[in-house]
C-alpha cells in the first residue's frame, strides 16, 4: 500500500461514501475541523490530520479504515486525547468520541463500554447497582484507551490493573474484520490489548468486571509544601505495611493557587478507617477531606484537573523510594507524585496480559507545564528503579519515543511482532 502522509486532495466520493455511518467529517480549515482534534492535554503530540472522521459505530469505523487504505491514508484514533498518542499529520483520525453505548449487568457484575464512554459515566452507571469499575484518577479519561494502557486504579491494590479485569474486546482490524478478542479467541491479541496498546486496530468496545463497592473511605490530606520531606518520610513508613484493602499515594504540588504535598487515601474495609488514618493525621494536616463515601465520589481523591491543559508526564516504576525524593524534586515540576503499588497489583491474572510491573512496589510520575523542561528526581538508571515507565504516566510531544520503555525488550518484541502480523502495511499509527 503507498502511504500519502501529506495529501493535498481529498475525493468528494470519500464523504459520500461515509456519509451514512458518521457524525462528522472534516478536513482542515473547515468549521468544527478544530473542535474534532481537540485535545485534553494539548500539546500530547502534532495534531493536524488530513481528515477527521467522527464515528457513530462499528460501521462507521470499518468505513473510515477502508476509506483510508484506498486514499493511501494511515489511521490514527483519538477519543479524550489525554495521554501518550503518536502525531497524526497527514493521516486519518478517526474519533471515537460518539460511542457512547454502557451497559451494566448488575448479576454478572459485568459492564459492556464502548470507545468513547468516560470513566465519570461508567462509575455513574455501575453505582445504580452498588458496584464499582476500575477507574482511575481522572473521571474525564476514556475507560478504553486507559485500560488499554493497562490502567491504574484509585484502588488499584483491591482492584489490581484495569487491564486484569477485561473479559472481551471488539476490535476492528486493519483488514476491517470486525474481530472479538477473549481468552478463548484471538488469544494473542487478548494478551496484547490489556496493557500492551499494540496499535493493530480501533477497538470499540470492551466487557470488564466490576467489583461490590457501594461506598468507600477516603480523600485528601493536605500540608504546607515546605514539609515535603517530612511527611513523605512519614508516609512511606506508614504505607509500607498496609492492606490490599487501602490505596494511597503522595504528591507534591505547585500549582498556581496553592503548594502543597498531599497524601490521597482510599479505603474499602476494616481495619477501621480512623485507626488506620489516626498516624497521619497525627502529623497536623492543614485541610482533611478524608470520609466515608459513596463511590461516584470516587475522583475527590485525587482532584485531577478538569479543563485541558498542556503537559509533558514522565514516569517511572520503582522498588524502592527514598525519603528525600521530594529534596531532589525540580521546582518547574507542577507534580511529583509517588503511588503505593502492591496488593493486587502484584498478583497475576488469571490469564497473562502485557502488563510487566508487577514486581513493582511504587509508582513516580512527574507533570511539567508547556515552557519548562525539569529534569526527573530519578532516571532509569537509578538503583530504584525497575528499568521501566508506565504507559499510562507517559503524554507530551517525547511520550510515543518512549513507549518501548515501558516494556522488558521480551514484552516490547513481542508486541511488536503481533504489530507486524496483523497490520503488515503499518496502517495504524
Amino acid at each position: 500500500m503507498t502511504v500519502r502522509t501529506n495529501p493535498v486532495w481529498f475525493p468528494a466520493r470519500f464523504r459520500d461514501r461515509l456519509a451514512a455511518v458518521i457524525s462528522h467529517l472534516n478536513v482542515p480549515d473547515e468549521p468544527g475541523y478544530d473542535d474534532e482534534t481537540a485535545r485534553f492535554n494539548t500539546i500530547a503530540a502534532s495534531a493536524r490530520p488530513a481528515v477527521v472522521v467522527g464515528v457513530r459505530d462499528v460501521s462507521g469505523v470499518r468505513k473510515a479504515i477502508a476509506h483510508a487504505r484506498s486514499a493511501g491514508l494511515r489511521v490514527a484514533v483519538q477519543a479524550t486525547g489525554h495521554g501518550l498518542s503518536a502525531p497524526t499529520d497527514g493521516a486519518l483520525l478517526i474519533n471515537t468520541r460518539r460511542m457512547t453505548g454502557l451497559s451494566v449487568d448488575p448479576a454478572a457484575r459485568v459492564a459492556r463500554v464502548e470507545a468513547g464512554v468516560r470513566w465519570s459515566q461508567v462509575v455513574d452507571a455501575a453505582a445504580e447497582h452498588g458496584l464499582a469499575p476500575p477507574n482511575g484518577s481522572s473521571p474525564l479519561v476514556g475507560a478504553v484507551g486507559y485500560t488499554l494502557g493497562g490502567g491504574l486504579p484509585v484502588l488499584g491494590r483491591t482492584l489490581g490493573w484495569a487491564a486484569d479485569r477485561v473479559r472481551s474486546l471488539d476490535l476492528v482490524t486493519a483488514d476491517g474484520t470486525l474481530r472479538t478478542v477473549t481468552p478463548y479467541e484471538n488469544q494473542d491479541l487478548f494478551w496484547a490489548l490489556r496493557g500492551g496498546r499494540p496499535g493493530v486496530g480501533v477497538v470499540t468496545a470492551m466487557e470488564l468486571d466490576l467489583a461490590a463497592i457501594p461506598r468507600f473511605h477516603g480523600g485528601l490530606l493536605r500540608f504546607p509544601a515546605e514539609r515535603a520531606s517530612e511527611v513523605l518520610a512519614s508516609w512511606l513508613g506508614w504505607s509500607r505495611d498496609l492492606p490490599d484493602t487501602t490505596s494511597t499515594s503522595i504528591a507534591l504540588l505547585r500549582l498556581p493557587d496553592s503548594h502543597v504535598t498531599a497524601i490521597r487515601i482510599a479505603h474499602v474495609a476494616s481495619p477501621a478507617p480512623d485507626d488506620l488514618i489516626a498516624p497521619l493525621r497525627a502529623l497536623g494536616p492543614i485541610g482533611d477531606t478524608v470520609r466515608d463515601r459513596p463511590y461516584t465520589e470516587i475522583a475527590a481523591v485525587h482532584e485531577d484537573p478538569t479543563e485541558p491543559a498542556a503537559y509533558r508526564e514522565l514516569s517511572l516504576m520503582l522498588h524502592t523510594v527514598g525519603a528525600d525524593l521530594f529534596d531532589h524534586a525540580d521546582p518547574d515540576h507542577a507534580m511529583v507524585e509517588i503511588r503505593r503499588l502492591g496488593g493486587a497489583l502484584a498478583a497475576p491474572p488469571d490469564v497473562p496480559n502485557a502488563i510487566d510491573h508487577r514486581a513493582a512496589a511504587y509508582s513516580l510520575s512527574t507533570i511539567a507545564m508547556a515552557g519548562t523542561n525539569p529534569k526527573p528526581p530519578l532516571d532509569l538508571a537509578d538503583p530504584s528503579s525497575t528499568g521501566l515507565r508506565f504507559r499510562n504516566f507517559l503524554a507530551g510531544p517525547e511520550a510515543p519515543a518512549q513507549a518501548a520503555q515501558a516494556y522488558t525488550p521480551a514484552t516490547w518484541h513481542r508486541l511488536t511482532t503481533l504489530k507486524t502480523t496483523h497490520d503488515p502495511h503499518n496502517l495504524f499509527l
